[in-house]
């Protein structure tokens, strides 16, 4: 979630313990246990080759991996060897994205962990890998509880876990890094939930936060991590809503392109629409003429 501290990471370990456990929603332990696997692969990996393992550049993408690995695959031993290899792939295609990203202002972000699923997930359509059993999330009708949690679910699915208690303590995660980031994250996914519900996605799919999480990632990463210092409230506060407007646009056309080939779209709309508002924000304003 863009964030560089300590508590906040474990924090955020303890959402993905409790959502996968099934606490305020449909849990799978199975991806615990992957994302687990997957950060310790990557970080001791990203330790012997002595790359910034230490600020936890080399397990995010590791670690979203090994939560979607088990989302849509049975648990099986060819899984686990394929989330192995997905786990140490993020390394150099984070490593090779970022350089070629490193003229633009911005990083790679979760380029590499989409990337590195897609992968995995095409390889196991050739590997007779079969699709794990959905989790069956009872259906709630449009209430002001249901919308809060839904909000918050926009927080937990960025890991791809369907729990509001995981939203719950991934916004204190990110408050505890910053209050900045934890607002943004929670108003860019409530945006999200209404452009959607507006837009007629499926009640469902909106109180699954499905539709909040890459607008959260987007308002963090615009209104947070890459925002001009310089701007002032007024420009920031329309950039940011923007971003997530232009996030869930991408979503709705690039959803159904990747459900056609049997993938899906992860945080595709986050990683574009922040690429291209970061590379509006610093293109160069035109000076006034003098007088």
């Amino acid at each position: 979630m863009l964030q560089n501290s300590t508590v906040a990471g474990m924090l955020f370990l303890s959402g993905i313990a409790a959502g996968c456990l099934g606490i305020g929603g449909a849990g799978t332990a199975a991806v615990a246990a992957g994302a687990a696997a997957a950060l310790t692969i990557a970080t001791a990996a990203g330790f012997m080759r002595k790359r910034r393992a230490t600020e936890g550049l080399t397990g995010f993408n590791a670690i979203l991996t090994g939560c979607a690995v088990f989302t849509f695959l049975q648990p099986m031993a060819a899984t686990w060897a394929l989330l192995a290899a997905a786990a140490l792939l993020t390394l150099p295609l984070k490593s090779v994205l970022d350089r070629a990203f490193s003229k633009t202002g911005c990083s790679s972000l979760t380029l590499p962990f989409i990337l590195a699923t897609w992968a995995v997930l095409l390889t196991a359509q050739t590997a007779g890998i079969g699709p794990a059993e959905p989790a069956i999330a009872p259906t709630v009708a449009a209430s002001a509880v249901a919308i809060g949690q839904g909000a918050l679910k926009g927080l937990s699915q960025i890991f791809l876990i369907d729990s509001w208690v995981a939203g719950c303590i991934f916004l204190a995660g990110l408050w505890a890094a910053s209050r900045r980031a934890a607002l943004l994250a929670l108003a860019g996914s409530a945006a999200g939930m209404a452009a959607g519900y507006c837009c007629g996605c499926p009640w469902l799919e909106v109180s699954q936060g499905l539709w909040g999480f890459s607008p959260a990632l987007t308002a963090i990463a615009v209104g947070h991590t890459f925002r001009d210092a310089k701007a002032g409230w007024l420009r920031s506060a329309m950039t940011v809503t923007a971003a997530v407007m232009l996030t869930v646009v991408i979503q709705m056309i690039a959803a159904p392109a990747l459900a056609a080939a049997g993938l899906p779209v992860l945080t595709i709309p986050f990683c574009a629409a922040t690429w291209i508002m970061t590379a509006v924000m610093s293109f160069p304003r035109r000076k006034r003429p003098e007088n």
